[in-house]
Order: C-alpha cells, then sequence, then structure tokens
C-alpha cells in the first residue's frame, strides 16, 4: 500500500482554487506580467507570477508577509473543502512546508525608520516565518509537529518526500505539506536582480523559457500550495488524486549557485528514488523535471537524466511548469505537483509554454504547441536548488 495525495489548498499565480488552477495548466494560460504589489523602478526586469484570482492579481498592504497570509488560506480551503482532517485526532496530523527567508516590510522602514506591528497583529513587520507558521498550525490544531523546510527551490519537494517517509515509516498517520512563499519584496527581488539569475530581453510572459536554446534567465513567483498526505489504507478511493511511491534526496555542494556540471548528485537522487519505488528506469513513462530556463540548468538535467535512463533519454518526454508561472523558489515543486497530477489523471504530457528551439547541448524530448497524449502509469519529478540540494519524487497514477 503507498501513501497518497487526498487533498488539494492552493494560492497561485494559476489561481485560487483547485478547478482555477488545473484549467490554467490545461489551457497554458501565461501568468507572468509586470508586478503590481511592488515598486519596480530601478530594477532590470519588472515581471513575476503573482498570486491571481479570477485573472487578478490579489493585491496586499506592504506589511503584509505574502507566504505567511496565503499558506494560512491555503491550508484553510484544504480542511474546509476536502474535509480528511476530521478522520484523525490533532496528534495524528503533522505539518511540513517549505518556505523562504523571513520577510522584511523594507518600504515601511525607509519610510518611518521603525519597524511597525501590522494592525491586529502581536509581531513585527520584521516577520519571524517559525512563530507565523506555527501559529497557523495552532490555528488549525495540527499538533503532530511542523517542521519548515529552507532549502529555497527544493524546500517543498523535500517537504513532501519527507512526508511521505513518515507516513511509509508510521511516524504519523497523516501529513499536510507542500510549501509557501513569496519573492515578490525587495529583500528577494534585489538579491536575484543582484545574482544575474533573472531574465532579460523578452516581453513579460514570454520571458521564462525552459529548455529553449535563447533562454537567459529565470522569472520569480509566489504561491502557497498543500496536500494532504495520507496511507492509501486509510483514504477513500474516490478522494485519491496520486500515488507517492518513492524519494530520493541528494546534496552535491558544488557551488553556491551553480548546478554540478556533471549531474552526478541529482542522477543519484533519481536512483535513490526509484529504489525506493521498486521500479527501474524503463518504467518511468514521462518526466517533470526543474526546467528554471537559466543556461546551465537544462544540461545539468539532461546530463542527470541520461546516467539513469541511457539510449531511452531522446525518447522520454519531460516538461516544466515555470514559463506559465515563474519560479516560485521555496513553493515550486509543490505548485508543480498539480501538473504532475493533472498529467497522471489526463494521461498527457503537456507542452513547455515559451519552448520553441531545442539547444544542441540539451537534446532533451520536450514537448510543443499541444500535449503528447500517452498511457502514464509512472511520472518522475525532479527539483534542484541553490548549494546543489536535489529531490526526486516518483508518483503513480491511481486507477479508481
Amino acid at each position: 500500500m503507498s501513501v497518497v495525495i487526498t487533498g488539494i489548498g492552493v494560492r497561485s499565480p494559476l489561481g485560487c482554487s483547485v478547478k482555477e488552477a488545473m484549467e490554467n495548466i490545461q489551457k497554458g494560460t501565461r501568468c507572468v506580467a509586470e508586478i503590481e504589489n511592488l515598486d519596480t523602478t530601478g530594477f532590470t526586469q519588472k515581471a513575476a507570477g503573482e498570486i491571481r484570482r479570477k485573472g487578478k492579481v490579489v493585491k496586499t498592504e506592504p506589511w503584509v508577509d505574502r507566504k505567511a497570509k496565503f499558506l494560512d488560506e491555503a491550508i484553510g480551503d484544504l480542511i474546509s473543502e476536502f474535509g480528511h482532517t476530521t478522520k484523525y485526532t490533532p496528534g495524528e496530523i503533522a505539518l511540513n512546508v517549505g518556505s523562504g527567508v523571513d520577510y522584511v516590510d523594507i518600504e515601511t522602514l525607509y519610510k518611518k525608520r521603525e519597524f511597525e506591528y501590522p494592525p491586529g497583529e502581536d509581531i513585527s513587520a520584521h516577520y519571524k516565518s517559525v512563530k507565523l507558521i506555527n501559529q497557523i498550525a495552532a490555528k488549525y490544531e495540527i499538533e503532530g509537529g511542523t517542521n519548515i523546510f529552507t532549502a529555497a527551490c527544493a524546500a517543498s519537494s523535500q517537504a513532501i518526500g519527507t512526508s511521505y517517509r513518515m507516513i511509509k515509516k508510521g511516524y504519523r498517520k497523516a501529513v499536510i505539506t507542500g510549501g509557501s512563499d513569496s519573492m515578490i519584496n525587495y529583500v528577494n527581488y534585489i538579491g536575484f536582480q543582484h545574482l544575474g539569475a533573472m531574465a532579460s530581453g523578452f516581453e513579460a510572459p514570454y520571458a521564462c523559457k525552459p529548455f529553449d536554446k535563447n533562454r537567459n534567465g529565470t522569472i520569480l513567483g509566489e504561491g502557497a500550495i498543500v496536500l494532504f498526505l495520507e496511507h492509501e489504507s486509510k483514504a477513500a478511493k474516490k478522494d485519491i488524486l496520486a500515488q507517492i511511491i518513492g524519494y530520493g534526496t541528494t546534496m552535491d555542494a558544488y557551488a553556491v549557485t551553480d548546478p554540478d556540471p556533471e549531474a552526478t548528485s541529482l542522477a543519484n537522487a533519481i536512483e535513490k528514488a526509484l529504489e525506493d519505488a521498486a521500479i527501474t528506469p524503463e518504467m518511468i513513462d514521462c518526466v517533470h523535471l526543474h526546467g528554471t530556463a537559466t543556461p546551465k540548468n537544462a544540461p545539468s538535467e539532461y546530463k542527470a537524466l541520461k546516467q539513469v535512463f541511457g539510449s531511452k533519454t531522446e525518447s522520454l518526454p519531460v516538461y516544466s511548469l515555470k514559463g506559465q508561472t515563474g519560479h516560485l523558489i521555496g513553493s515550486c515543486g509543490a505548485l508543480e505537483m498539480l501538473s504532475a497530477i493533472y498529467s497522471l489523471e489526463h494521461q498527457v504530457v503537456l507542452p513547455t509554454v515559451n519552448f520553441t528551439e531545442q539547444d544542441p547541448e540539451a537534446p532533451l524530448y520536450i514537448i510543443k504547441d499541444k500535449p503528447l497524449e500517452i498511457k502514464i502509469k509512472y511520472l518522475l519529478k525532479l527539483n534542484s536548488s541553490f548549494g546543489g540540494e536535489n529531490t526526486a519524487l516518483v508518483l503513480k497514477r491511481f486507477v479508481k
């Protein structure tokens, strides 16, 4: 028996409900546009994937920590719409989330020269993520422990993988897991601007170009996406969205920002996930890659796949969601689980938005223009982050 996904809560560029997000995944809606929640004067890149509801950007006051606000809302939706938590006592459910750095209200600090307490809050506008997330857990009576993962782009995938292991080994009956991060603030945006990691020279909706020969950087984003994980034996068949059957994680420590060009550690994470799932590489039907649209990402992922899948690599369909949404950093893996679930449910590999021209250094099988209809039983999901942290998750289609 496997660990299964039976609920979702979402706040993302794709929308603020599961239905809306899945519809935009299907349509390939470009959700990247000029930022509305931040004054981007002086920045060379002014676009991002902001949280949208019915196509409109959700705006907040500068003192609001968006990653905390939307995590609260996403968990609230998950509990109210799916209701699975009622099967368990508060102590049987854990909260494992990927997140980002503490939010700092730079705008108010600059204008008033002091940190302020937001209206009705008891903590300063120099937020502390741990305290806020623990408050959210208490609000929803999640008493089985709270674990926060801060491994940048791999954070939410590590949270999901760890949750899978906790349930598989019997440490907890169920886990609310995923990630919540917002790069739409001065600290994060200035950091990525100085890193030179953001795309330039392209119009906003087309700026993030995963795998494309002409890609030159990523686009930032934000979102809070949570999944309800429980053991298959406890789940109603009608509620099961997908099975998680394997997880592997490694760290190459090659460089602070660059992936290991040989991708040995990422390949090892894939091998560990396949071993955990008790399947062979030949059984994987498609791969949802990290696909950041940075110059070094695609060749690295290609080399990792080549080490594991050999000659099958060039015919193995791959996909990235980031062209649609931008890069959500600490919550990117959680959002991308929605597209993985979509692939399993609808038996398609979706076209990668903004991909037009093949990169000879990464001759991946990338779908263009329209979905590829194939039988998908096993799907591999990869994420990697600064510092060389790599994650691989194996998902299996659940036939009801």
